[in-house]
């Protein structure tokens, strides 16, 4: 791991107040700030202070819909963790470079990524930047609608970071804190990730005592952005348990909570879920104003494939009620959108990640290969 100690001094504070701010939530103003600390650290070159702060930028750069400009930093960062011998730091930038794709709904992209990031992670002993990438596996094993295979990712990771402690690592004293904060923070999103893919199984108990579990984490450990999404898939298990007026209240602390950290990606989510509820209810005005709003989060986040789920759900809800222009409109639109995320086989990613779910980051067993299109990994 990246030594705090190796950055400038007049970055110290930079790196420092960077960090504690991208914990806490999303701002296009703290965007702006990662830029000019990178840049800052650019003219000093300083790598590590360039590294740390690129870290914080990968958390937030979903305010600038996950731009190629954005991703480039991250590359840039990766480039310089490699070239600092820091292999763990460098798999830790993959893990986010995968993420940014896996974001945009290029999953044959992300695969590549977080594959490297694994196996760079495995040759550094760097047990939590390995449990990142095979958590960022799962989250794909959802997006392709195999929400079993997710579970068993989630549930064996869980079980892995349940037996990792800093003072069994090789690091020295001074970076114990470090890894103990980094371990509560994939705790907290594996436990959520595990909850919102029971739900989609239909297991509402163990749904809801995860997601539950996961806000009280995130809560203490001050991760708002995460606490603010739990609260929306609280309200979601209400309407699938055929409740939605309780769901439209859940959902009104859950605007405010993700405002406050302006997180576009869970706005979007949120959106689409009132008017869901809204037109179960017969409120077919409201539900179409939702839908509206749904789409600006969506187009704000790039969130391709929450964009699809939007454009399906007006088509249903058109002709539900039987405006069937709307729908045909809508269902153009999702057929476009549903068209651009078909890139490339589900069946072989499926294959990949149905090995992957399997290893635990002991060692003993080498990473399978994986191949996805022209543009699967960076050239380090």
């Amino acid at each position: 791991m990246l030594l705090f100690d190796a950055t400038h001094r007049t970055l110290k504070p930079v790196v420092a107040e960077l960090q504690h701010a991208g914990r806490k939530g999303r701002s296009r103003g703290l965007y702006q700030r990662c830029i000019d600390g990178m840049q800052r650290a650019r003219e000093l070159d300083d790598d590590a202070a360039f590294v740390l702060i690129a870290q914080t930028f990968g958390l937030v750069i979903d305010q600038d819909g996950y731009s190629d400009a954005s991703i480039a930093w991250l590359t840039e960062a990766a480039e310089r963790a490699q070239r600092c011998g820091e292999f763990g730091e460098q798999s830790h930038m993959l893990h986010l470079i995968g993420r940014a794709y896996y974001s945009r709904a290029e999953y044959g992209v992300a695969m590549g990524y977080w594959t490297q990031g694994m196996e760079l992670a495995l040759r550094d002993g760097d047990r939590i930047s390995w449990s990142w990438c095979k958590l960022g596996m799962g989250q794909i094993c959802d997006a392709l609608g195999a929400p079993d295979l997710a579970v068993l990712v989630f549930a064996g990771l869980g079980q892995t970071l349940a037996t990792l402690t800093s003072s069994a690592q090789r690091l020295p004293m001074s970076q114990w804190a470090r890894f103990d904060m980094r371990l509560r923070e994939l705790r907290v999103v594996n436990t959520v990730n595990l909850g919102v893919n029971e739900m989609e199984l239909g297991d509402y108990d163990k749904a809801l005592a995860h997601l539950r579990e996961g806000m009280t984490m995130a809560q203490a450990e001050q991760m708002d952005d995460i606490a603010s999404e739990c609260l929306v898939r609280l309200a979601e298990i209400s309407a699938l348990q055929g409740q939605p007026e309780t769901a439209l209240l859940q959902t009104q602390e859950a605007q405010r909570a993700l405002e406050d950290c302006s997180h576009h990606w869970g706005l979007a989510t949120l959106f689409l879920l009132r008017a869901k509820c809204q037109s179960a209810l017969g409120q077919v005005a409201p539900a179409s104003a939702s839908l509206d709003l749904a789409r600006a989060a969506a187009q704000r986040a790039n969130a391709q494939h929450i964009a699809l789920r939007i454009e399906q759900e007006d088509a249903a809800i058109a002709e539900k009620y039987g405006d069937l222009t709307r729908a045909l409109q809508a269902m153009k639109r999702a057929a476009a959108l549903q068209a651009s995320l078909d890139q490339g086989s589900k069946a072989h990613m499926l294959r990949h990640l149905q090995t992957l779910a399997d290893l635990s980051g002991n060692g003993g067993k080498e990473l399978p290969a994986f191949q996805f299109g022209g543009r699967w990994k960076p050239e380090f």
